[in-house]
């Protein structure tokens, strides 16, 4: 017997500028057109890139290059610009670019309004959400719950849309006030799903390739890259000799922007350590303060 259901229309979107294209792209495809369901699917691959077009099946939106964090940053307005193309899809899913799939996707991932894959590097403690209660990306205490990567998650087209407009406006203003969230663009999506119902995928669906499965059998790999060359920051450091020398205005912005990252970088890590540390006596604070701006 004949099946005439009709074929659910999936549009995948990711982000290849730089090194990532030629890098990572080509993996990423050919195990999508391996490991989806293409019989009972139509998927569609959208890349934003600056790089030239050189796979096939792919829809490229050029973008130029941004600096990191930016470039990850300002997803949600990438793919707010392309919506005319992409909202022609029942189901929008965003992979990084730096994934491999190794199995058959389940198509049941595709029956939930919201998806998005638990961070493997958090599944038996608290994930880094935003602690500060002045910054847009807070999550309550109650509302920690599941920490998701955001590498790989997705929506319905409607609720997807809902998702995709909302962090935008978000980023905008908090630009627009000279803040950014401690983990960026993530920090934004896990403040926006502890809001909202979302299907908690397992952690096999980004795995880490640099950690051994063990008794996992992983879905998807979130393959190694090395951060400073791919991110184009080369770890040469600052030049102390040439500050003392003087700096140009646009050798100067240059060089904040490095500092700059430096710093976030270790704030990032220093909010990692005291929330592994003082746990207990951080998470008594905010519970605290939860309760007294509720009342």
């Amino acid at each position: 017997m004949t099946d005439t259901t009709p074929k659910r229309s999936v549009g995948i979107v990711t982000i290849a500028t730089g090194k990532y294209y030629p890098e990572f792209m080509p993996t990423l495809v050919s195990s999508i057109e391996q490991f989806f369901d293409l019989e009972h699917q139509i998927v569609t691959v959208y890349c934003f890139t600056d790089q030239p077009a050189t796979i096939s099946g792919v829809v490229h939106f050029p973008v130029t290059h941004q600096a990191w964090p930016f470039s990850t940053l300002l997803r949600y307005h990438l793919i707010k610009e392309q919506w005319q193309a992409l909202s022609q899809h029942d189901f929008l899913l965003y992979m990084d670019a730096d994934m491999q799939v190794l199995r058959s996707i389940p198509k049941t991932i595709f029956e939930h309004p919201l998806i998005a894959v638990k961070h493997p590097g958090y599944l038996n403690i608290q994930g880094p959400f935003e602690l500060d209660r002045q910054d847009s990306t807070y999550v309550a205490p109650p509302l920690r719950k599941n920490y998701f990567q955001g590498c790989f998650w997705g929506g319905e087209r409607v609720a997807f849309e809902q998702l995709i407009c909302s962090l935008k406006a978000k980023v905008e203003a908090d630009l627009l006030l000279g803040q950014i969230p401690i983990w960026h663009d993530e920090s934004y999506l896990n403040a926006y799903l502890a809001m909202h119902p979302c299907f908690a995928l397992s952690a096999e669906f980004a795995w880490p390739a640099a950690t051994p499965p063990k008794d996992r059998n992983p879905y998807i790999l979130h393959l190694e890259k090395p951060h400073q060359e791919i991110r184009q920051m080369q770890g040469r450091g600052t030049s102390g000799e040439k500050i003392l020398e003087g700096l140009s205005p646009t050798e100067a912005l240059v060089m904040y922007q490095e500092l700059y990252l430096i710093a976030h970088q270790k704030c990032q890590r220093l909010e990692a350590r005291l929330m592994n540390h003082h746990g207990i006596w951080t998470r008594m604070r905010e519970w605290l303060a939860y309760y007294k701006n509720k009342n």
